[in-house]
């Protein structure tokens, strides 16, 4: 199902946002569009050049070692 239909939205200069919802509402896929790890099936996503976008990835990475603490 869409996950955003007709969607619109910016983001001004030193905002921080915060993503809440249910599971499989489509948080992280919007999250993969906004840093381009994924193109949306139609539309566009503009960014400014220098933007950044950051996320945690939800996974942890295979491979990885150690504890938490670590």
């Amino acid at each position: 199902p869409p996950v955003l239909d007709g969607a619109s939205c910016s983001i001004a200069r030193g905002d921080r946002l915060a993503l809440v919802g249910r599971n499989g509402a489509g948080k992280s896929t919007l999250m993969k569009l906004l840093d381009g790890s994924i193109a949306p099936d139609g539309g566009e996503v503009v960014r400014q050049g220098g933007v950044t976008v950051a996320r945690l990835e939800q996974e942890i990475p295979e491979g990885v070692t150690g504890t938490i603490f670590d």
